[in-house]
């Protein structure tokens, strides 16, 4: 019988005849087996809080025995567990676990059925399936703290009937709502009366795509009634086959006053630019007016023409001075779309 080299732990679990017929049939099967084994169930959920293990295996005669594997179940993330038993509803039990998406992953073995190869092939599945559902709930707290430690706002909300699925701290600390009142609102609760039409068109366009990433800028409403713009970043997800919709919100009403605030500033700059540019032209005007008098006057003093002339240089810089200022007075074309 060739055996096989398997690294993972092992706890057994079980009354003593059977933890050593197990042994037994995992040493015909495995190379140096790494096995760990106790006699009371007590003892061994002590050693399971207390060590790490990939497998454990636990042999059931009682059915009373079976809420250790509630114990198990709600303390344990990392460990694939394979039950050993004779009693034919704990086989619908751990049906009901794993339809129910366990924390862990459960196995079942008929204990009258049971054999060395049958035990190889449950534990080298579980180990598998186990590493698989580590590295899936590893990819979930990722995504929790990716979402949950974002310091933008983030919500997801299903696109059936527009409620909040989930929300982030950053966006209870935005809008001022608790988390379990944003679970009993929608988003059409955050926007303000008036532009309840605007957002039933863009849901409908998302509702008639099966992926879709858009953007855009919109107004919304917090708690207490203050008015915010956000520039919104949303995606359609599916969560067990749910259509909902990731959004990320960034608030853009400091962006936006400090826009309108230099827009505003550069219309006074021009309009002062311009007010004043008359007022100067108007004295230039008639300086430049009377050398065109004095030109016509001879003047035999050479010096005398060429004073005039450097007088009229300087009018002509002035004027092209005040020209320069009211053209750079002007304010800068700003986005026509400013929501």
């Amino acid at each position: 019988m060739q055996k096989k080299s398997i690294t993972c732990r092992i706890l057994l679990m079980g009354n003593v005849q059977d933890v050593n017929n197990i042994k037994e049939l995992l040493h015909d099967r495995i190379i140096a087996p790494k096995i760990t084994a106790t006699y009371d169930f007590k003892i061994g959920f002590d050693m399971i809080l207390s060590f790490k293990y990939d497998i454990i295996l636990i042999n059931i005669n009682h059915i009373e025995d079976i809420e250790i594997l509630d114990s198990i179940e709600k303390n344990i993330s990392d460990a694939g567990v394979i039950i050993i038993s004779d009693i034919p509803s704990i086989s619908e039990i751990i049906d009901l676990k794993n339809t129910n998406k366990s924390s862990i992953v459960f196995d079942y073995l008929p204990k009258t059925e049971l054999t060395s190869f049958l035990i190889l092939k449950s534990i080298t599945y579980i180990n598998e399936i186990n590493k698989n559902h580590i590295k899936l709930k590893s990819l979930q707290r990722k995504y929790n703290n990716l979402f949950e430690m974002n310091p933008v706002p983030m919500w997801i909300y299903d696109l059936e009937f527009l409620k909040f699925w989930r929300v982030n701290t950053a966006a209870v600390r935005k809008y001022g709502y608790t988390k379990d009142e944003f679970k009993k609102m929608t988003i059409r609760d955050i926007r303000p009366r008036e532009d309840i039409e605007k957002l039933e068109k863009a849901v409908g366009l998302v509702r008639k795509h099966k992926m879709l990433f858009s953007n855009g800028i919109y107004r919304h409403k917090k708690k207490d009634g203050t008015i915010i713009y956000v520039e919104l970043i949303s995606n359609i997800i599916y969560i067990d086959k749910v259509k909902y919709v990731l959004v990320l919100a960034n608030d853009i009403t400091e962006t936006l006053d400090y826009i309108q605030a230099i827009e505003s500033q550069n219309s006074k700059l021009q309009e002062i630019a311009f007010s004043h540019s008359h007022l100067i032209r108007a004295p230039l005007t008639n300086i430049m007016g009377i050398l065109n008098l004095i030109r016509e006057i001879e003047f035999n003093n050479p010096e005398s023409a060429e004073l005039l002339e450097h007088l009229s240089t300087s009018c002509n810089q002035l004027d092209e001075k005040i020209s320069e200022i009211v053209e750079k007075s002007a304010p800068y074309p700003l986005p026509e779309n400013k929501v």
